[in-house]
């Protein structure tokens, strides 16, 4: 599993909500334009505060983007650490996929990762930082899952990680890219769940023993 990168934080407390409308305007902005364009000042323009706050929050725009996609990675680990219930492996991946399509389908997250291409293939370390900080993270939670299900004896996988790419897919579609180049809005829940059902059923089809 992807090692969580450290975000450098001061020690010294800093204003809730200030850091709260930076990081709304920066997800704003980095949804709507390139990584490259997006800048510092821009941030603080539209989030209403000085240049001078949002650095001090934030070291530089890549620790502000990491810091959007660790966070976001936080809230996905969460649904996908909760504890075991009585309905079973289906129902739990269900209710998985239902929270991991809420973030890539349902929010603005989507078509951030798409205004990164340029930026990332002339640095690969900031590549590996990001994979690393959100989907690395995610994937590898995901993995555990379908491991620890294959230990019970009701998954038959040769690589739990290649297994959690499989369910992903499924999940997934061709959605994120349609919504990222503008050919989809964004999923309503009802499609969501749809998906996380029809993504599930089949991941189960070929792999349950």
């Amino acid at each position: 599993m992807a090692v969580t990168p450290t975000i450098a934080r001061s020690g010294r407390p800093k204003d809730a909500a200030k850091r709260d409308a930076i990081i709304t305007a920066a997800r704003s902005l980095f949804a709507s334009q390139p990584f490259d364009l997006v800048t510092m000042e821009a941030v603080a323009g539209q989030a209403g505060v000085s240049k001078m706050t949002v650095y001090s929050h934030f070291h530089d725009k890549e620790t502000l983007f990491e810091t959007i996609v660790a966070e976001t990675a936080d809230q996905m680990i969460a649904a996908l650490s909760a504890p075991d219930q009585d309905d079973g492996l289906r129902e739990r991946l269900i209710a998985v996929g239902t929270s991991f399509l809420n973030v890539i389908l349902g929010s603005d997250i989507c078509k951030m990762s798409h205004t990164l291409p340029g930026a990332l293939r002339a640095n690969r370390a900031l590549a590996e930082r990001f994979y690393a900080a959100g989907p690395g993270r995610v994937r590898g939670a995901l993995a555990a899952i379908i491991a620890a299900a294959a230990e019970r004896g009701e998954l038959a996988v040769d690589e739990a990680e290649h297994a959690a790419d499989d369910l992903v897919s499924l999940w997934e579609g061709s959605m994120p890219a349609k919504i990222a180049f503008g050919l989809a809005e964004l999923s309503t829940p009802e499609e969501i769940r749809r998906r996380a059902l029809r993504g599930t059923e089949v991941f189960l089809r070929a792999y349950r023993v």
